[in-house]
C-alpha cells in the first residue's frame, strides 16, 4: 500500500475504480433501524414507507381511500435532493456491511489500488489508520459504542435522474453521538428543506378521472355537464429521520387542492365557470352530473358553439392543481411548488342537432 497515506488518495483509488460508489452503496442497503435503506418496504396499516433512511408517513384529511397518482411539479427546474449525508448504520451494522463491501470489491481484473484503496478503508475503521485531514480514526467500527451513536455518510436517491446523484459520495463515513448532527460546515447534511423536497417527491394525490353529461357525443349549444370520480381533500407526507437517542429530523408538506381547471379544446365554448377554474367542494367533489333540469347550467362544464363535423373531435384537457406548503422540525418552513396532475386529454365529438337523451 506504498503511496496511499491520506485520505485524499484513497478517495481517489476507490473513485477511479468505482470501489468508493460500491462501498458507499453497500453500505447503505443495510436493513434494520437508524441507517440508510436503499430498497423500499410499506406498512399499509399505518400509511408509512420507509426509503433509504427516510421515513414517510402520509395522511389525508377525508381519510378516504381512492387511487392516487405521485403529485408533478409545475416547475419543471424544481427536482429532489439527489443525495445527502445521514445516518447509514450503527457499529454493528456498519462493520457487517463495510465488510461486505471490501469483500465483494475482491473481484478478478479488479486494479490493485482499488483493492489497496479499499483495505486502507477497512483499516481505518477496524485498526485505527489514520491518515492526514482524514478526521477520526476508529477501533473495532465502534462497538464498544454501540447503541451511543450512529455513522454517518452518502446516501443516494436512487429515484433521482440527476447528474448530482453521486455528488456526495466524496464524503468518507463517520462518526456521530445518538441526538447529535455533524459538525459545522460538513457538506450535504440532510436538513428539513430537503426533507421537505423529498416528502414531496412522495406525495401522492387522487387522480383526475373525468366523467361527461352527456357521456358520449355533445350537442351544440347544449351543455356539457363534467364531474370528476375522486374526492379531493389535504394531504399531508411526513418525512423524517432518526438521530439516534429519541431525535428525529423531520419536515411535513401539506398539499391543498386548488380549482381543477378544465380546457375544453376549442375557443368556440362557453365555461362553466367562465374561468373554467371548478371549485372543489366542501365535500372534497369536483362539478356534478347532470341533475335533469334542461334549463339547468353545470357548477363545471362548458356549452360547445361549434360541432367537430369540420375540425374533427375537441380534446377536453382537465388539471387539478395542488398548492404546497411545508414545515421543518427546526422551525423553517415555506411554500414548495404547486404540483400537478392532469387526464390525458379525451376526444369529445359535438354534433349540430338540437335534442339530446341524457
Amino acid at each position: 500500500m506504498q503511496g496511499l497515506t491520506t485520505a485524499g488518495r484513497v478517495r481517489r483509488g476507490l473513485a477511479a475504480a468505482g470501489a468508493l460508489t460500491v462501498a458507499c452503496g453497500l453500505v447503505l442497503t443495510a436493513a434494520g433501524p437508524g441507517y440508510a435503506n436503499t430498497t423500499t418496504t410499506k406498512n399499509t396499516a399505518d400509511n408509512t414507507t420507509l426509503t433509504a433512511s427516510v421515513r414517510y408517513t402520509t395522511t389525508s384529511g377525508s381519510g378516504k381511500t381512492t387511487t392516487t397518482v405521485p403529485l408533478g411539479s409545475s416547475d419543471v427546474t424544481w427536482e429532489p435532493p439527489p443525495c445527502w449525508i445521514g445516518p447509514i448504520g450503527d457499529p454493528e451494522t456498519f462493520k457487517k456491511n463495510l465488510l461486505k463491501s471490501v469483500a465483494d470489491t475482491n473481484i478478478p481484473g479488479q486494479a490493485n489500488y482499488a483493492l489497496e484503496a479499499m483495505d486502507e478503508l477497512r483499516r481505518h475503521y477496524e485498526e485505527g489508520l489514520a491518515w492526514n485531514t482524514s478526521g477520526e480514526a476508529y477501533k473495532n467500527f465502534n462497538l464498544d459504542k454501540q447503541g451511543q451513536g450512529l455513522f454517518w455518510g452518502p446516501v443516494v436517491n436512487e429515484q433521482s435522474t440527476s447528474v448530482h446523484k453521486y455528488d456526495c459520495n466524496g464524503t468518507l463515513p463517520f462518526w456521530v453521538d445518538n441526538g447529535k448532527l455533524p459538525p459545522p460546515g460538513t457538506e450535504h447534511v440532510i436538513t428539513p428543506e430537503m426533507l421537505s423536497r423529498l416528502a414531496y417527491a412522495h406525495t401522492e394525490v387522487p387522480g383526475v378521472t373525468v366523467v361527461t353529461s352527456p357521456a358520449a357525443t355533445q350537442t351544440v349549444n347544449l351543455p356539457t355537464w363534467v364531474r370528476l370520480t375522486q374526492d379531493y381533500d389535504q394531504v399531508q407526507v411526513r418525512a423524517s429521520i432518526d438521530i439516534g437517542g429519541g431525535q428525529e429530523i423531520w419536515a411535513q408538506t401539506t398539499a391543498v387542492p386548488a380549482p381543477v381547471h378544465i380546457d375544453p379544446g376549442t375557443r368556440d365554448a362557453t365555461l362553466y365557470p367562465a374561468s373554467g377554474d371548478c371549485p372543489v367542494a366542501a365535500d372534497g367533489t369536483v362539478g356534478k352530473a347532470y341533475n335533469g333540469d334542461p334549463d339547468a347550467l353545470p357548477p363545471c362544464g362548458m356549452t360547445y358553439r361549434r360541432s367537430t363535423a369540420a375540425t374533427g373531435p375537441y380534446q377536453l384537457d382537465v388539471t387539478a392543481t395542488w398548492h404546497v406548503t411545508w414545515a421543518g422540525s427546526d422551525g423553517t418552513g415555506g411554500t414548495l411548488p404547486d404540483g400537478v396532475v392532469h387526464n390525458p386529454p379525451q376526444d369529445l365529438t359535438v354534433r349540430e342537432i338540437q335534442s339530446v337523451n341524457r
